[in-house]
């Protein structure tokens, strides 16, 4: 990979991390560029550019990006603008994304939100319904 290259351009502000096949995290990551998963992590992933999860990784937890990329396990909910399920992964959990796709083999058990709106957005739309809510009680 490009990023681990002793001559690695840092300069264009994109920042790379990596939880490795030997690796074990257990914790929320609140990452501001990408992540590549091949080992396990048990937590949230949250802020996130692009997270990748490599078919030895393993994400316990939820996860939220601008784009991720399944090829391992995810047990968690996922939130993203685009979301692509590799073969023979799997992803436990509701997905609410704007794009995604589904490689033949990808499995997927849970809630899928396709084209809607991300996660911030169907909060936004849940307090408003909570407020007409009160509004109609009164």
């Amino acid at each position: 990979m490009g990023f681990l290259k002793k001559d690695s351009d840092f300069s264009s502000g994109e920042h790379y991390s990596v939880v490795s096949a030997e690796c074990y995290f257990q914790g929320t990551l609140s990452v501001q560029g990408s992540l590549r998963v091949d080992g396990t992590l048990e937590g949230s992933v949250d802020n996130a550019r692009h997270v990748i999860v490599g078919t030895d990784g393993k994400v316990l937890g939820d996860v939220t990006a601008q784009i991720v990329v399944c090829g391992g396990v995810i047990e968690g909910n996922v939130c993203a603008d685009m979301l692509e399920v590799l073969a023979p992964a799997s992803i436990k959990g509701d997905i609410r994304a704007k794009k995604m796709i589904v490689e033949e083999g990808g499995r997927i058990e849970g809630l899928c939100v396709i084209g809607g709106a991300t996660e911030e957005a169907a909060e936004e739309e849940q307090e408003e319904d909570e407020e007409d809510g009160k509004k109609s009680k009164k």
